[in-house]
């Protein structure tokens, strides 16, 4: 109880954050379009499964609620994995209670994006979930289909059902295929339903595109300068040669100590599946760094020294913890401004902020703008929703939807477009501009254009 209340304690400044995480605005912007009746994917777009949305959308795309939600999720998975590492620690609450403190901690500072509402935060509840009712000998229909719940989060997630198959092939358990089999049944229920409800919404190809196809070209753009391991391929095939290595040193290994080394291997793997360093990815091995550190020690020497190789060399970055406390404790304190206040987090939050504030003077809520850039804050700030299916600008130069958004621009007209240049790259947004807009001022690099009449 002691640990939860930290932890509740630590992410209350998260609930005072400016708008200034971009993911976090798309995700916004994403659930009020969901509230107000889009239909996900076909009129309103991301590239992730659908439940960080629906979260999104129970937040009524606000940040503070989505946030709160956060903070409730969180607490909520400390205490699954509570559970869990009394049962891997034999009940020794002394060694639980570290490896919690240790995982409250990775999960709920700001180094590892801990404060964003990110799908990893809350994926982690239903794989720490499913491996604790796996462990203890639970249903494993149940513990699937709770992996494929996480996967509904974001994909990486599902990987993690294949942990438990290889732990009992390796072990020699006569019953390895039963047993993966009904886990693959439960992975399987839940991602076969999503699929059924968007084929009946006529939107399926668009689902299966931000669910898994769409991570193909994704994996593949971002090139890492590394040898072998620089690959997806060559990320992949280290992680069989891990495998094997666990099953060599089977007889030397705990039987925590192979569970722990294979599922430090495929969460390390659904960390780097894409090469990108964004620090939130690495939530995903939170639990069994935690487990590993306190539990099976001489193990850790060497998962521990690989994470940190692996760190320096994909480039990995880290944000604040120190400075993030200090500027809210000054903020609260009267010791800096609110400007202050919100330049610590992005020097453009403050300028997103009074782009919102003139749109949402000049507007009524049912009317679209359209912002050409990289800023959905500004949606999710001004309550506004985007024209088109897409909320920043390298969504649409990524999906060559070019043309199709400036026919829509030209159709619907919305009461202002924020620009932050690069009008080029959008056919016809130049004459348009030109045509039926006047300028209303600019803010930082941003120009915001008003419509001068209805046409």
């Amino acid at each position: 109880m002691i640990i939860l209340a930290v932890v509740v304690l630590l992410r209350v400044p998260s609930l005072f954050e400016p708008y200034w995480y971009g993911d976090e605005g798309i995700y916004l912007t994403v659930g009020r379009g969901l509230r107000r009746g889009l239909a996900l994917y076909r009129d309103i777009h991301d590239n992730k499964p659908p439940l960080l949305y629906l979260v999104a959308a129970v937040a009524g795309g606000v940040q503070f609620w989505f946030k709160f939600i956060a903070m409730l999720w969180s607490v909520a998975v400390v205490a699954v994995f509570w559970n869990l590492a009394l049962r891997i620690a034999s009940d020794k609450r002394k060694i639980a209670v570290w490896a919690t403190i240790i995982f409250a901690g990775l999960t709920t500072l700001p180094f590892l994006e801990g404060n964003i509402a990110n799908a990893e935060l809350f994926f982690l509840l239903l794989t720490v979930g499913a491996f604790s009712m796996i462990y203890k000998g639970g249903d494993l229909i149940q513990a699937g289909a709770l992996l494929g719940l996480a996967g509904l989060f974001k994909m990486p997630a599902v990987l993690e059902a294949g942990v438990w198959p290889v732990i009992w092939l390796i072990s020699q358990d006569k019953k390895w295929f039963v047993k993966s089999w009904w886990l693959g049944v439960g992975v399987a229920i839940p991602l076969g339903l999503a699929t059924i409800y968007f084929a009946t919404k006529g939107t399926l190809p668009q689902f299966l595109g931000a669910a898994g196809i769409q991570l193909v070209p994704y994996l593949s753009s971002w090139r890492v300068d590394l040898p072998v391991v620089g690959t997806l391929a060559g990320r992949a095939a280290a992680l069989v040669i891990w495998l094997l290595v666990s099953w060599l040193l089977r007889k030397r290994l705990s039987h925590n100590g192979l569970i722990l080394a294979v599922w430090w291997g495929v969460t390390l793997f659904a960390a780097l599946l894409s090469g990108r360093p964004y620090p939130h990815y690495l939530l995903q091995m939170a639990a069994v760094i935690a487990l590993a550190v306190t539990i099976e020690k001489k193990l850790a020497v060497g998962l521990i020294t690989i994470l940190l190789a692996v760190f320096v060399a994909f480039k990995f970055y880290l944000y604040p913890v120190w400075g993030y406390y200090e500027n809210f404790g000054k903020w609260v304190t009267g010791q800096q401004s609110h400007n202050q206040y919100f330049a610590w987090f992005n020097p453009q939050v403050g300028n997103n902020y009074e782009i919102a504030k003139k749109i949402m003077a000049g507007s009524s809520p049912e009317e679209k703008i359209f912002v050409w850039g990289d800023e959905p804050m500004i949606y999710a700030l001004a309550k506004r929703l985007p024209v088109g299916r897409y909320t920043v600008r390298y969504h649409i130069l990524e999906f060559g939807t070019q043309k199709q958004t400036a026919g829509l621009l030209g159709k619907e007209l919305p009461r202002y477009i924020v620009s932050f240049g690069q009008e080029k790259e959008l056919p016809s947004l130049p004459a348009l501009l030109a045509e039926k807009y006047i300028p209303e001022g600019s803010v930082g690099v941003a120009k915001i254009y008003r419509l001068w009449k209805k046409f």
